[in-house]
């Protein structure tokens, strides 16, 4: 099954900066609706649509964001051993007790490099070859927060145009930074995006068309939820937030 948090409304109201969401649920791969649980209405003006947790009672229920602030990561940073030499940190995703983030360091020539930072066990790990020779790595942090996949991308020359495209390589980091797995699946080169992971070890891609595809990853995953700092789909690539997937 796939769970996706989705409002009926393009734009937010005017006075209040409120907005009111559901969450559906949806067989996979035909995608068919199953059913529909209102949420409530979201200040989107001064915070993000919600993000879903499963309860004590194993409902799914909407739960505040936890994805840290710049300014709070540097300062959550400067408890870690190294902390202090990173700078323009960035939180990307978090699941769990783990921050997968985004940084730059004085000595680093090359520019960005990303790490997960545990925060159970108060250690920053850099998650090695990445970017590697990629200009804009797209990375999927798993539920549970142990594995990250890298989609690799490059650029191509298409109509004459250099353009940015997935080459259908997908490379799976574990909680230690080093590369657990790699392999490549011609379905999901070109001009496609990655959704999620979901927690039966599947990638979810979509082309920004309407249609998707699944990737199997060969292994399981945790089942906390990903939350990340983006809060709609004004490019077609995130068609709400997928939980759980076949």
């Amino acid at each position: 099954m796939a769970f996706i948090v989705a409002s009926a409304r393009l734009l937010r109201d005017d006075t209040s900066g409120r907005m009111p969401y559901s969450l559906l649920n949806f067989s996979v791969p035909a995608w068919t609706l199953q059913g529909r649980q209102d949420l409530g209405s979201f200040d989107v003006l001064n915070g993000t649509p919600p993000r879903i947790a499963r309860g004590s009672d194993g409902q799914l229920k909407p739960q505040p964001a936890d994805i840290g602030t710049g300014s709070e990561l540097h300062a959550e940073l400067s408890q870690y051993e190294g902390g202090t030499t990173l700078t323009f940190a960035t939180p990307l995703a978090t699941s769990a007790n783990t921050v997968l983030i985004g940084y730059t360091t004085p000595q680093d020539a090359k520019g960005a490099a990303y790490a997960l930072l545990h925060r159970t066990q108060r250690s920053f790990v850099p998650i090695e070859g990445v970017p590697g020779r990629d200009p804009e790595p797209a990375l999927s942090l798993a539920p549970g927060g142990q594995f990250v996949l890298h989609s690799v991308r490059a650029f191509n020359a298409k109509q004459g145009i250099r353009q940015l495209a997935a080459t259908g390589e997908l490379r799976l980091y574990g909680a230690d930074g080093k590369l657990v797995s790699q392999q490549t699946d011609e379905r999901v080169a070109g001009d496609w995006y990655p959704i999620a992971l979901t927690p039966q070890g599947v990638a979810v891609y979509t082309d920004r068309q309407g249609n998707y595809r699944f990737v199997s990853l060969g292994r399981m995953f945790g089942t906390e939820p990903v939350q990340d700092p983006n809060t709609d789909d004004l490019d077609g690539t995130r068609p709400g937030v997928i939980y759980a997937g076949g």
